[in-house]
């Protein structure tokens, strides 16, 4: 690319790169590392203020900010952007005569717009930039804390709750403070300052994205949205688990619809890593002129085929973070259903358990099925590639997916798959694996079996798998088309839409 300066991207993450592992993260590891004429800063997304760098970052990023959403209530506890004098001025500076008259009018736009059934983006985003000024001059806690924004809070909700059926229970006091301190926590990437890039690249289209898109209002920056998952769907199936109370759903629900709307209205290029996800993204009003898939890609020279010699044992194997979605309890189904016809079977779950209640029901469901000579929990590895030509099967048995890099590293080793057809797997495999329905035990078993029985079968599908990694999944692939993306948004660049607001 012909610049006479580096291009400058900031990247922004949220619960991955480069403090949680994963194939998000994986992905911005290779970005970063491979592209070494681009200058990163990462802006990241994590859940609370001490997470440590899983990573070597590489030379070419330039900083890391990370915007902690919970485990502390004063932003500014944390604000080592800001010098203490500006802590102090904001902190003095934030009077209930201030909150009253600034705040009040910009919070009370967001709450409307946020209840609105039809929600204009441009407003909303026009009032996110002057919360996120209003926040650069005074004080996040002491505004958020203020009787005058749980007031406007309480009235908003009022409002909206009147316009439900008739027997729709209002809500609990104990319910609207839930509902406000999980706002108060989600918002909290306003009080951060946006740092200056000629691109703001998301690596979601969730909480972390706002930066991405203030940038872009405030100073025109191009926003480069990548989606990985489809967030929306992944906040539809975890939040009914996680939040009890119908009210609270309610309420979130209404926050992360706008927001991923939101994101997906201001970006000037969404690029899904799979088809499958675009479809989501034009549902919810991205037009196909603003979508360009960009899969993800792996190293043939590090995922390769090198069988090893049997063990002795027939294996099959799973990598993947233990939470839910990964669909490890389906797996463990399976075995139960193989021990009886493979006396000599071993199944090893490779990754690391981030949802302790989940992981105790697979250790149960284990003991239950009395499998624990069976099904090994081998935690994390730092050599994938051995995994994938160690196992006779490779098992993915999701019930949510993107583009997994897993399963494009498996298929350069070489190996046998069974996947679960969900998200852009099908996009991946082709028919160089087996597909089963998700949730359906019974459905991976008699795969998982069928491939055990035929090893002419498993090395001709992991030749073929092999050859269509070459062929669409290089690593070399997916760098150049960033890289172009990045040039071309750069020849477009916008002026500056919105004013910033001068407090």
């Amino acid at each position: 690319m012909n610049h006479r300066e580096p291009i400058s991207v900031l990247l922004t993450t949220e619960g991955t790169y480069p403090f949680y592992t994963g194939g998000v993260s994986t992905w911005c590891h290779r970005l970063t590392h491979e592209l070494p004429s681009i200058d990163f800063t990462v802006l990241a997304v994590v859940t609370n203020p001490s997470p440590e760098s899983k990573y070597d970052l590489a030379p070419n990023v330039r900083g890391v900010i990370k915007v902690p959403q919970w485990g502390l209530l004063q932003p500014a506890e944390y604000s080592h952007h800001q010098p203490a004098s500006v802590v102090l001025r904001n902190l003095w500076n934030t009077t209930p005569q201030v909150i009253a008259a600034c705040f009040k009018p910009i919070f009370e736009r967001f709450l409307a717009l946020l209840f609105s059934s039809n929600c204009d983006k441009e407003e909303l985003g026009r009032v996110l930039l002057e919360l996120h000024s209003y926040f650069q001059w005074y004080d996040y806690q002491k505004t958020m804390n203020s009787v005058e924004a749980w007031n406007i809070l309480r009235h908003a909700v009022r409002a909206a709750w009147e316009r439900r059926p008739p027997g729709t229970e209002h809500p609990t006091l104990a319910e609207l403070k839930q509902a406000y301190r999980l706002l108060y926590h989600l918002l909290m990437v306003l009080h951060f300052p946006i740092p200056q890039a000629d691109i703001a690249h998301s690596s979601a289209a969730s909480f972390c994205g706002l930066p991405c898109l203030l940038a872009k209002l405030a100073h025109g920056t191009p926003y480069l949205l990548t989606e990985h998952g489809v967030y929306l769907r992944e906040q539809y199936l975890n939040l009914r688990r996680q939040l009890k109370s119908f009210f609270v759903r309610w309420f979130v629900y209404r926050v992360v619809e706008n927001i991923v709307e939101l994101n997906y209205h201001f970006a000037d290029l969404v690029a899904p890593v799979c088809a499958y996800n675009s479809r989501w993204e034009k549902h919810l009003g991205v037009p196909q002129s603003r979508i360009k898939v960009i899969f993800n890609g792996v190293d043939p020279e590090k995922f390769y085929s090198s069988r090893q010699e049997s063990s002795g044992r027939v294996r099959v194997s799973t990598v993947g973070h233990i939470y839910p979605l990964k669909g490890q309890l389906d797996l463990i189904g399976a075995a139960a259903i193989l021990r009886p016809k493979f006396d000599d079977l071993e199944v090893r779950f490779y990754g690391t358990p981030t949802d302790r209640e989940y992981f105790d029901a697979c250790r149960r469901k284990i003991a239950a099925f009395k499998l624990d000579n069976c099904v090994t929990f081998a935690g994390p590895t730092n050599e994938p590639w051995k995994v994938y030509n160690d196992a006779d099967v490779m098992a993915f048995p999701s019930i949510s997916e993107a583009f997994p890099y897993a399963v494009l590293e498996a298929m350069s080793c070489g190996a046998a798959i069974v996947a679960s057809d969900v998200g852009g797997v099908r996009e991946a495999l082709g028919d160089c694996g087996l597909l089963v329905p998700a949730r359906t035990p019974q459905a991976m078993a008699q795969a998982i079996s069928f491939l055990l029985n035929n090893a002419a079968e498993r090395r001709r599908l992991g030749e073929m798998a092999r050859a269509r990694a070459l062929k669409y999944f290089t690593e070399e692939q997916f760098l150049r088309s960033y890289e172009a993306t990045y040039g071309k948004l750069l020849s477009c660049r916008p002026e500056r839409l919105m004013p910033v607001h001068s407090w």
